[in-house]
């Protein structure tokens, strides 16, 4: 389906509708399908790799810091690097409400339900809690909306990442370690990112070539290592004793994919009726929807790596809801047009 002679995403989207719902639930299927299968083939080539060499925790810790304070960063950084536009801002603005409202309804969510009665299970309540809040909006949040939105979809896209980035060096690390200190927070390298790319954004230029090119080089790497740790944290699993995954693993797959879709479906709705029916708001509202819908992020495997927790959990999590994704993800956005009543 061609959106060519929009005038802009939203156009772009309503062409979409009226040109065929079908067209617009297969593609998004497609689409998942194909990241998915892209992810399984590096986690697949780093699985072999890792058993050939032997890798053990001491590379798995290495990799697990060099995303979270190096690639991610850059990364973040690397998508605020577009001409200012006054518009947009606003509207980041807007995102950046929808998506903390999201992440806030996400963690009342586990509050409630994430609640084990023994003391080997409440070990792995913090690395669900973090899972099920923290969703893959990088990895497969990008294409998604990149694919049915285009480059604006991916620039709304940052203030749901920004959210994301602020909120789990909060919520994710107090989960984690039961403290946090805000100073820590502030100087945390990926909120750093977010503050300094708001403020490249701002300016009046962008990054020149000499400066750009390596930014975007190491901000590339992020999807290819992630998966690569996942691989690794498969070729070195090891299932802590006393414990049972099977049960949890259940549970938190459920709330991950649809006790917290059906959550954010009604934020959504609620939203769209009191502020934004009308008013232009659908491509972002769907852009922060898109993205809460997604599997667990790597985000809770390189936190078990770095907090020494159970690491091999978190690697059944990420592939467990990344492959079942293919059924929800299209299934809640087929929901939203019929509960918004879209044409």
């Amino acid at each position: 389906m061609s959106c060519s002679g929009a005038k802009d995403s939203t156009d772009c989207m309503e062409r979409i509708y009226k040109g065929g719902k079908a067209f617009y639930y297969h593609g998004m299927y497609l689409t998942v399908l194909k990241q998915l299968v892209i992810m399984l083939l590096i986690a697949v080539f780093a699985f072999i790799f890792s058993k050939r060499n032997r890798f053990g925790d001491a590379e798995s810790n290495f990799l697990s810091r060099l995303m979270i304070y190096f690639v991610n960063p850059f990364m973040i950084f690397n998508s605020f690097n577009m001409p200012f536009d006054a518009h947009k801002l606003g509207k980041l603005g807007f995102v950046i409400l929808v998506s903390l409202l999201s992440h806030l309804l996400m963690t009342l969510v586990v509050t409630v339900f994430v609640r084990s009665k023994t003391d080997s299970a409440r070990a792995l309540d913090g690395l669900d809690r973090v899972g099920i809040v923290f969703t893959n909006a990088g990895f497969i949040g990008i294409p998604l909306i990149n694919g049915v939105f285009g480059q604006e979809g991916v620039f709304y896209l940052c203030g749901y990442l920004a959210v994301f980035n602020v909120y789990l060096w909060m919520y994710g690390e107090y989960q984690m370690s039961h403290s946090f200190k805000i100073k820590n927070v502030i100087t945390n390298p990926n909120v750093l990112a977010v503050i300094f790319g708001l403020v490249l954004f701002c300016l009046p230029f962008t990054l020149p070539q000499i400066i750009a090119k390596p930014v975007g080089y190491i901000s590339s790497m992020n999807t290819a290592l992630s998966m690569f740790l996942l691989g690794l944290l498969f070729a070195t699993f090891k299932k802590a004793s006393g414990v049972s995954y099977t049960g949890r693993l259940v549970k938190a797959v459920v709330l991950r994919l649809v006790v917290c879709s059906l959550a954010n479906l009604l934020l959504l709705f609620a939203v769209w009726k009191l502020f934004a029916e009308g008013a232009g708001f659908r491509t972002e509202l769907f852009v922060v929807f898109i993205a809460s819908l997604c599997p667990v992020g790597m985000s809770v495997s390189s936190f078990a790596c770095v907090f020494k927790k159970d690491a091999s959990y978190t690697s059944l999590l990420v592939l467990s809801t990344s492959a079942l994704c293919i059924l929800t993800v299209p299934l809640f956005i087929r929901l939203a047009e019929v509960l918004l009543a879209l044409p």
